[in-house]
């Protein structure tokens, strides 16, 4: 045999060998996965109840919560106290002002909605702890959606909109605020651009088929942050951030009814006639806000949430309230003034903050969501925190000893 021949086969790996090592990387990802996690992460996109009281969804919340109280830290971490404070002063804050609040006939329980607020603040300081793998809980929100996209197409899952993807989440926009936080997130899972690029492919049929239009739009400019945002310095960051807001705004106002969305006349006619009686209701509401399940309107004899999570905000907390959710949204997510360069993972964090930030003008409910939960435990967990493995610990402790 020629050795050119032979150095050259050897030196070159095979179609099948590629296949291997892809097999033998995929296969030591899956083993690093843990179950409990991995399990759970799949449940939270369940809005759906199947005859419970609650979504399955709030079920996992507590199961996640009673799992990181269980367990102790992989990593030492140390959530700065203002956090701490933002959210006991805000949640006492917007309890207070719905126990004395005078409801209105077709308000929601705010004793509920209260519990969920409390749980989805919970779900941010757990997943930012280092008791949650962050890594697995994404790994099943990812199979999550895929098995909603799956079981929707397969006549398995609900429909209620009419064919565009909606499924165990349950409204077109929910869902497609979902894929599109998670879709951002779930790139941090891989370091390699061509698994990457698969997740932004899935990510954004997903978001596509969901056809939410505000999701679409902000989901494309979360991708460009995320390309964009490492290589800028924080002013230029500020800039992009606000040339992206602008560009999104325009798409909306301009180019919402084209292609395949030119059939939305009458739906956003109701659109408008729902924003108008709500901005007439922001402006009644006091300076305090009028309690939790306020966010509502009457038309026609049919009550229909607000679809701006920023209205809906003031109205049930009123301005301080408001204050309070942009302070932890914005200074735990986007921190445009940090200083220096910043590295991938925490312009993905980024990413998914400015998708929530963009879609709370067109949707009801963004914020203090659990998107919005785990997309800030997220920041929380890779830009505010300094870690120190438990491993290190052990270690610099038995040197001590040794010493």
């Amino acid at each position: 045999m020629n050795p050119q021949i032979q150095t050259s086969s050897t030196a070159v790996p095979t179609i099948g060998q590629r296949l291997a090592d892809s097999a033998r990387e995929t296969a030591r990802s899956v083993g690093a996965v843990r179950i409990p996690e991995l399990l759970l992460g799949t449940l939270l996109i369940v809005e759906a109840g199947f005859g419970l009281p609650v979504g399955v969804n709030q079920i996992a919340m507590i199961a996640l919560i009673g799992l990181a109280v269980a367990q102790r830290p992989q990593r030492e971490l140390s959530i700065p106290d203002w956090v701490y404070a933002a959210f006991v002063i805000g949640l006492f804050y917007i309890a207070m002002i719905s126990l004395f609040a005078d409801p209105s006939e077709f308000a929601a329980d705010w004793k509920r909605r209260l519990i969920r607020l409390m749980l989805t603040s919970l779900v941010v300081l757990v997943v930012a702890s280092g008791r949650i793998d962050i890594r697995s809980l994404l790994v099943g929100v990812g199979a999550g959606l895929f098995a909603n996209t799956v079981l929707f197409y397969a006549g398995l899952a609900p429909d209620t909109y009419g064919g565009v993807l909606s499924g165990y989440l349950e409204d077109k926009n929910v869902a497609g605020l979902a894929y599109a936080v998670y879709g951002i997130l779930l790139l941090s899972l891989t370091q390699k651009l061509s698994w990457r690029i698969l997740i932004i492919a899935a990510a954004a049929v997903g978001v596509w088929l969901t056809g939410s239009r505000t999701s679409i739009a902000a989901f494309g400019a979360a991708l460009i942050w995320v390309l964009l945002a490492p290589r800028l310095v924080p002013l230029l960051r500020a800039a992009l951030a606000g040339i992206l807001y602008w560009v999104t705004q325009i798409l909306a106002e301009d180019y919402s009814r084209i292609g395949r969305f030119s059939s939305r006349e009458g739906s956003d006619l109701l659109r408008s006639r729902i924003d108008a009686a709500s901005q007439l209701k922001v402006e009644d509401t006091g300076f305090w806000g009028a309690g939790l399940g306020e966010a509502y309107v009457e038309i026609e004899d049919r009550t229909w949430y607000f679809h701006n999570s920023y209205w809906s905000a003031l109205v049930e907390g009123g301005w301080l309230w408001l204050t309070l959710v942009l302070i932890l949204t914005i200074g735990i997510g986007l921190s445009l003034v940090r200083g220096g360069r910043i590295s991938r993972e925490i312009a993905i964090g980024q990413g998914a903050i400015l998708v929530l930030l963009l879609c709370s003008f067109r949707l009801g409910e963004v914020l203090f969501t659990l998107p919005w939960a785990v997309a800030l435990g997220y920041c929380l967990r890779h830009q505010l925190i300094p870690v120190r493995s438990r491993s290190d610990v052990a270690t610099r402790h038995r040197e001590e000893v040794a010493r």
